[in-house]
């Protein structure tokens, strides 16, 4: 049997390792423009750089399901986070000697261990969400949002003040280790090591089924879709804005902006959801999504970028914790469909930094925004998939 902690405890946990990855990754795409410059990238070799971080993850999150079976959310999430911030601060060193492939390898290692992170972060909150009467997957996900804001403010006050990479990802490795492990021993120990050759049979059996299920594949490519216009913003929006005349620091904090908004709706995302319903909270958040997309898309036209960026953020802001939580209905599936969900996540990831790179090379940068503006319109028709299943 598991042994749950008090709900309080075990929502805090969760929620700070959603803060502490969030930091990590924020910091990362924030001085994005300075780690194209410094490594003397192109746009499409900038996208191909970005895709391994997810890479990392995707080789992650293959295993993550049954590492967090054998070992436990404790003992995963301790040397995921050590790993990468020994990974993260080792990094700026590379990038600041300007050696690309030191650099590429170093993002394929810190995200293998983040992904297991973030399975073990959304299994613990399906699980945080189904022990309590209220919906806390949305204000779960907000912490992230929260882990987002701070590290770009952070970001764009060093970059505002001349202070260099390396200080940068030296502080923000530690100060997101520390309180990972504290919250990996907050936990519910859930080692539950197969004894017999059935059991390890059942348990990649429910894996493989996850991914013949059509309503399963449905709810994930409308996580697929949000995951791709989030990492395509935080990836090509900072880069599009600096393109476009705009200081880097400015662009940095166009990016906390987007975060702060994303984070105050999920907050408050919960009690949204009970009153208006899952599936339709899901369509309301493609179609504004998709809007804000459009508006920043035509900023050559409009310039209005931070009109479409706020749209783009209050669209954004619960699709990705609604399909977790219509994932996790079936408990005694949920640990086979959040595996996939995590699986698409850094598929989706792996996709947008090349794919817009590369079109943008023909296109120009803000008409490769067509892309996730495509997908978005797509899961607004699939909306109906995440409703809840009695």
């Amino acid at each position: 049997m598991t042994k749950s902690p008090r709900l309080s405890l075990w929502f805090a946990a969760t929620a700070v390792i959603f803060f502490t990855r969030a930091a990590i990754f924020s910091t990362w795409q924030s001085r994005g423009p300075e780690v194209q410059a410094l490594l003397h990238l192109d746009k499409p070799a900038m996208g191909w750089l970005v895709m391994l971080y997810p890479v990392g993850g995707l080789i992650g999150v293959f295993f993550a399901s049954e590492f967090t079976r054998r070992f436990g959310s404790k003992v995963l999430t301790v040397a995921g986070f050590a790993i990468t911030a020994a990974g993260m601060v080792t990094l700026g060193f590379s990038v600041t000697a300007g050696n690309v492939w030191l650099s590429a390898a170093l993002l394929v290692v810190m995200g293998l261990p983040m992904a297991m992170s973030d399975f073990v972060g959304n299994f613990e909150g399906a699980g945080v969400n189904r022990a309590s009467t209220r919906s806390l997957m949305p204000a779960i996900h907000g912490a992230f949002g929260a882990g987002m804001v701070l590290a770009s403010w952070v970001a764009s006050a060093f970059i505002a003040g001349h202070v260099d990479l390396i200080t940068n990802y030296l502080i923000i490795a530690v100060a997101a280790l520390v309180p990972s492990i504290w919250a990996a021993f907050n936990f519910p120990d859930h080692k539950q090591t197969p004894n017999t050759k059935a059991e390890r049979r059942e348990h990649a059996r429910l894996g493989r089924a996850a991914w013949r299920e059509k309503h399963t594949v449905a709810i994930g490519f409308i996580g697929f879709t949000f995951i791709l216009g989030e990492i395509s913003f935080g990836t090509w929006m900072p880069i599009a804005l600096t393109s476009s005349g705009f200081e880097p620091a400015v662009a940095a904090a166009a990016f906390g902006a987007f975060w702060i908004i994303i984070s105050v709706l999920r907050f408050v995302g919960g009690t949204i959801v009970d009153r208006v319903g899952r599936a339709r909270v899901v369509l309301l958040s493609s179609l504004i999504n998709a809007g804000g997309v459009a508006v920043f898309m035509l900023d050559p036209v409009l310039h209005l970028p931070f009109l479409g960026i706020g749209l783009w953020a209050v669209g954004l802001a619960l699709g990705a914790p609604l399909a977790v939580t219509a994932m996790s209905d079936d408990p005694t599936k949920a640990a086979a469909r959040v595996n996939m969900f995590i699986t698409v996540v850094y598929l989706a990831s792996c996709t947008a930094g090349p794919a817009l790179g590369y079109v943008s090379k023909f296109t120009g940068l803000y008409f490769a925004f067509v892309i996730p503006l495509a997908f978005l319109i797509t899961s607004a028709f699939l909306s109906k998939v995440t409703a809840p299943r009695n």
